[in-house]
């Protein structure tokens, strides 16, 4: 026995455990996901690299230098004079390229005169390629623009005595001092020196380093083609906000298929919905919800005058009391005199007399006013084309009625006065005239219902597009058929 009721008891408490378990469909607990989006989209300020510049062009920073001096030589042997006595004019000419701020490279010649150990005057030329070092081109770093340039520098070249022949080697160095003028033209002061072999002078051994040549000049550099140089833009924030943007664009991904979803669910839904009304027959009282006619297509709102035509009605004939005109019953108004000799209640009497006492118009006498209000449709300047093709629905509920209750339709084209001529103005309000009447005849409608009318340009509407319009009015058509003509 008690073994069966703890096993009761444990059966129970399955139960009430299984009962308070609830089924999830899905995990509740979701990533919120927080972009600031417009922070994203800001222009980013940038960030430079630390003592890292590029040049403005990669074919840029080319340079040409011209200068001119005076030369000392000092040679083995020495000869008897000081270094005064031993100064020649000279001249210098460069090609170079600077490749960094700091480092560039040239092709130099020099050369005129030079007194050699016997103090004679004899003819020399010097070609040779430079490395330059530019002591303060780390100063680009900091500013875009330095002044100042102070470049020691260091070669390799050829002598050539013109009066004896030699061809030594020899050894350049020196340093070049710079102050920029402008952005292409800089000044230069070189003091440099050569060294070469003994014998560059004709006396000394050809074995031996011992002939120098002490230069000191000045001049100019003109920079060819793009000069100058700019820091380095830092990446790496770019970088991150790419990377944000990516993980953005994959959030925008994940909403629009979830958006898409719940389109898709809510386009079933209302599928679902519209066959249920169908069913009950009440799909025409509730189409303006799906925002679609019954064919699928978008619907456009047409023109449609029967509660203001009943307003109109009822105001003109107050003293109706609200039966039908089409009961047997002979009816008296206030007056005395019966309803049905008014003429609303004379048409209703007519072959077409059902018709019009079931719709708000029969309550309308005309008496030489349009039925409703006019429908008016706009043209494009100096054309007989609508400006929106959409306005051809109106056509057809104007056929539809005009033909339901065997209605006169007077079409009265008109132009805008302040543009053309009266003759065309009078001619183009004619031919749109014509148009909506052509239109109104392939919908049914019989010539002889239709009256056109052209009455050229007019001012009488604000703007002046409004002008450029035709008229369409409805009348009840009188016993005689009626000719259409201007």
């Amino acid at each position: 026995m008690t073994k069966q009721i703890i096993f009761i008891i444990a059966l129970l408490c399955t139960w009430q455990i299984r009962a308070n378990a609830q089924s999830v469909q899905k995990d509740t607990v979701q990533r919120a996901s927080r972009y600031e989006v417009a922070e994203l989209l800001q222009p980013m300020q940038p960030v430079y690299l630390d003592g890292v510049v590029l040049p403005m062009s990669r074919t840029g920073n080319w340079f040409v230098s011209v200068a001119g001096g005076a030369t000392a030589f000092l040679g083995t042997p020495l000869g008897c004079e000081d270094l005064f006595g031993r100064v020649k004019p000279s001249y210098s000419l460069a090609v170079g390229k600077w490749f960094t701020p700091s480092v560039g490279a040239r092709i130099h010649y020099s050369g005129l005169q030079f007194k050699d150990g016997t103090l004679s005057t004899q003819d020399y030329h010097h070609i040779h390629a430079d490395l330059l070092w530019n002591i303060l081109g780390h100063r680009y770093a900091r500013q875009e623009q330095v002044r100042w340039g102070f470049a020691p520098f260091a070669g390799v070249g050829l002598l050539h005595n013109a009066t004896n022949g030699h061809n030594p080697f020899a050894v350049s160095y020196g340093v070049q001092g710079q102050y920029r003028i402008s952005g292409r033209v800089s000044a230069t002061l070189e003091l440099s020196g050569t060294t070469t072999f003994q014998d560059f002078d004709g006396y000394g051994r050809s074995n031996r380093l011992g002939d120098h040549m002490l230069s000191l000049t000045a001049g100019f550099a003109f920079n060819i083609g793009k000069a100058g140089w700019k820091r380095a833009v830092d990446a790496t924030p770019y970088i991150l906000r790419n990377e944000r943007l990516v993980d953005y664009v994959g959030f925008l991904s994940e909403e629009n298929r979830r958006y898409a979803g719940r389109h898709d669910r809510d386009r079933r839904t209302l599928a679902e919905l519209k066959k249920i009304l169908e069913i009950e027959g009440l799909l025409d009282t509730y189409s303006h919800l799906f925002g679609e006619d019954g064919d699928g297509r978008k619907a456009y709102p047409v023109n449609n005058y029967s509660g203001l035509n009943s307003l109109r009605a009822r105001l003109k004939h107050r003293y109706w009391d609200g039966t039908s005109p089409l009961d047997t019953t002979a009816f008296q108004v206030g007056n005395g005199n019966r309803i049905d000799n008014y003429p609303p209640f004379r048409a209703a009497q007519s072959g077409h007399g059902e018709l019009l006492a079931a719709d708000s118009t029969a309550l309308m006498y005309a008496g030489g006013e349009c039925i409703g209000a006019p429908v008016y449709f706009f043209f494009s300047l100096g054309t007989s084309r609508l400006t929106d093709a959409s306005q051809m629905l109106n056509l057809d509920e104007l056929a539809r009625v005009a033909k339901k209750y065997n209605l006169s339709v007077k079409v009265t084209g008109a132009a805008d006065s302040s543009t053309g001529t009266p003759a065309i103005n009078d001619s183009l309000s004619r031919a749109r005239a014509e148009f909506i009447a052509a239109e109104l005849e392939r919908r049914g409608v019989s010539a002889g219902m239709l009256i056109r009318a052209g009455i050229g340009g007019i001012a009488d509407h604000t703007p002046v597009e409004a002008n450029r319009h035709t008229k369409v009015e409805l009348f009840f058509s009188e016993s005689e058929s009626i000719t259409g003509v201007y």
